[in-house]
């Protein structure tokens, strides 16, 4: 069991580096070929996709196993990166993304319930944190690598640069997984798990946080690097540095809150998240300086909050659920894509009306303090 959580780890890591080298350049690479208003209703696109797509996974993961499923959706998401890249029009990038985005979120899906299959409920916590801070090193590397030797060159290069490394995933996966044990997945219709799911008041809730903190990641990955490169003038070289520093929460909080979540409970961590995110993200509206270490060391305490929250969420998740409840994991892995169909489409109407671009900033803060509350309606029994 140990063996193949290791395995599993790994695949998060690989996976998460191929994402990653590609997820701060998407919206300026999809802003050569529509304005920048409407960069998010490509991402609103990808996101409905996924909805659907998160519907009806659950029967074909019950059919297929989850061994066969992650290797379709990897090979699949390969091959959409490779097109991507030689993307000629917005007709064809849309697709392209629409579809790359939607197995992103199948992939997720898959390597979460495989995950929870070697996973013990005593330290659900610690194998949670574990797991996000591997993949958040593939994170940080990720923008190194794009702050060095990769911002030098052009997109087509990085995302040919994420086709290689979802190839390794695919050889990894294939040599290393084949012997997953499927335990007997529940089988429902789809109207009656997704009723049940959001009538179990604690579901409910870590939704609801993990649908907050989407919408949060949604404005960041979306509109920093356009403010950041076209208003603010910093170039990708500089870009990568900042969103490295940024991510350093992402390896250090996990494992150590994830460890701490199983003893003392989610609830104080995640309050203290959502504070932490909220205020140092309404901070960023008074910054305009074209300074690297202003914006990484900012940048970073928000992040500070956002791992708190992220790995306490997904704790708190997890042990509300059984190894066979797959279908679960859809509807919250959903909270990306829903938040990625409202995100944009609030930022299209609120990039209309406000006088400079950096209010955003001053309305993701705000939304954010909704999480404090979310976090105090945990019951002090329940952690």
């Amino acid at each position: 069991m140990q063996h193949k959580r290791k395995i599993i780890y790994l695949a998060g890591f690989i996976f998460s580096l191929s994402v990653a080298l590609m997820a701060y350049i998407n919206s300026s690479f999809i802003s050569s070929f529509v304005s920048e208003k409407l960069v998010g209703t490509v991402y609103t696109l990808g996101s409905i996709f996924s909805i659907l797509a998160l519907l009806v996974v659950p029967s074909i993961f019950r059919k297929v196993g989850g061994y066969r499923f992650l290797l379709w959706a990897i090979g699949l998401n390969a091959l959409s990166i490779l097109l991507f890249a030689f993307s000629k029009n917005a007709f064809g990038a849309t697709i392209l993304f629409t579809f790359g985005f939607t197995l992103n979120i199948l992939i997720y899906f898959s390597l979460d319930e495989i995950l929870k299959i070697f996973s013990k409920e005593s330290s659900t916590g610690k194998t949670r944190g574990s797991y996000l801070a591997l993949c958040s090193l593939a994170w940080i590397l990720a923008q190194l690598l794009l702050g060095t030797v990769l911002g030098e060159f052009s997109f087509q290069a990085i995302y040919l640069t994420s086709f290689a490394v979802m190839l390794l995933l695919l050889g990894i996966s294939y040599v290393c997984l084949k012997s997953i044990p499927d335990p007997t997945y529940d089988k429902k219709n789809t109207i009656k798990y997704i009723g049940e799911f959001f009538k179990n008041k604690n579901l409910f809730r870590a939704y609801s946080m993990s649908l907050l903190l989407q919408f949060f990641f949604c404005w960041m990955v979306i509109y920093t690097p356009i403010y950041l490169s076209l208003h603010l003038g910093f170039s990708w070289k500089e870009i990568g540095i900042i969103f490295a520093v940024m991510l350093l929460p992402f390896l250090i909080i996990p494992f150590h809150l994830g460890s701490y979540s199983d003893k003392i409970g989610e609830r104080k961590i995640l309050m203290f998240g959502f504070t932490i995110a909220s205020l140092a993200t309404l901070s960023i509206f008074l910054i305009n300086q074209h300074q690297v270490w202003i914006w990484a060391l900012v940048l970073f305490t928000t992040r500070i909050g956002a791992a708190s929250i992220e790995v306490a969420a997904d704790s708190y998740f997890f042990k509300h659920i059984r190894p066979e409840n797959e279908e679960y994991v859809g509807v919250y892995r959903s909270a990306a894509p829903v938040a990625y169909i409202i995100g944009p489409a609030l930022a299209f109407i609120v990039l209309s009306f406000v006088p400079s671009f950096n209010f955003i900033y001053l309305i993701l803060g705000t939304f954010m303090l909704y999480g404090v509350y979310l976090a105090g309606t945990i019951r002090k029994n329940d952690k």
